[in-house]
């Protein structure tokens, strides 16, 4: 039996789009336009500072938190 490859990978921008605080944006997508262009799909206005850009393979565990700040 082959090992199935998987295609899909965990993009985590974090600094998105920072007004008072740092924004973050996540996705999982098969390549960066692809989660640029969901990002897109669920923003009601313009993505004007991706920020910084992290990618994840999907093959093992993994946990992200962002504190909240004012």
């Amino acid at each position: 039996m082959t090992k199935r490859k998987n295609h899909l990978k965990l993009y985590v921008w974090t600094g998105f789009c920072p007004d008072y605080t740092d924004g973050l944006a996540v996705a999982i997508a098969k390549s960066k336009e692809d989660a640029e262009e969901q990002i897109l799909k669920n923003r009601d206005y313009i993505v004007y500072a991706w920020g910084t850009l992290t990618v994840y393979p999907l093959n093992r565990r993994f946990a992200v938190c962002v504190s909240g700040g004012g």
